[in-house]
């Protein structure tokens, strides 16, 4: 019983976070809530949102609608149901690291709600990516590469905190500076196994590899750049991710 009421308040911390879905009713009274604990879950969370986003492109594939018009409204769903989390993050971390000269003006930047032409010319970019790379994949491809992408997406974050120390001593990347390696394992063995069921063998090692790679640069790119990660950075780092998993995705498929 207390093992369900802590599974629970995972899944209520975790969707709480990445999404906008009404499941505060998952969370149980008097149980500790606690971002680090709730990581082996954001992986499913993010295939959950790539499902649904799929379910709208293949509701309108089989209503006759073209490809790249389904895409993006698959797009605009996933991006309504994760409140545009991660692409605040891209946006913010690209105005940072385009409009400053040291680590902390950068990180100034990177807190001002208003968006730059760094910020702007990224989040056109990652979705114009986005809608047609998932616009090349057959309709039978989209539900998976959704989940896929959505899964692997999330469960790199908790790695990249792990790795790295944050830039702050505040904030979301402070809550989750304490991750343990068991933690850590439980998020990678969520997206692992979302790609395994999804995938054969040599695409899911192929899509694995990408956002690693993916994770790893952004890494190296917030290191040098801000002098850690932040929520921002962990933001930048799923939304690129998609970016790269989907076009992989679809140069698999075309090859």
């Amino acid at each position: 019983m207390k093992l369900w009421r802590t599974i629970r308040e995972d899944i209520a911390c975790g969707a709480g976070l990445l999404t906008r879905l009404p499941l505060g009713w998952l969370r149980v009274s008097g149980q500790d809530w606690s971002l680090a604990r709730s990581v082996w879950c954001w992986p499913l969370v993010g295939a959950m949102v790539g499902i649904l986003s799929a379910s709208v492109f293949l509701l309108l594939s089989a209503l006759n609608v073209p490809s790249l018009v389904g895409a993006a409204w698959s797009v605009g769903l996933q991006i309504l149901l994760t409140g545009g989390l991660h692409e605040d993050g891209l946006a913010d971390m690209a105005d940072g690291c385009g409009g400053g000269h040291t680590a902390e003006k950068r990180l100034t930047i990177m807190r001002d709600s208003r968006i730059g032409s760094y910020g702007a010319l990224a989040l056109g970019i990652s979705l114009i990516v986005r809608v047609a790379t998932l616009a090349a994949l057959p309709p039978s491809m989209i539900l998976p590469a959704m989940a896929v992408t959505g899964a692997l997406s999330r469960s790199i974050l908790p790695l990249l905190t792990f790795l790295t120390k944050p830039a702050r001593d505040n904030g979301l990347a402070q809550q989750l500076s304490s991750l343990t390696r068991d933690q850590l394992l439980g998020a990678l063995f969520s997206g692992f196994c979302v790609t395994v069921i999804c995938f054969p063998a040599q695409l899911g090692l192929q899509t694995i590899l990408a956002a690693l790679f993916t994770m790893l640069g952004v890494r190296a790119v917030a290191r040098k750049m801000l002098g850690g990660y932040t929520g921002d950075v962990l933001g930048a780092t799923a939304s690129l991710a998609e970016c790269v998993l989907l076009t992989v995705l679809a140069s698999a498929w075309k090859s």
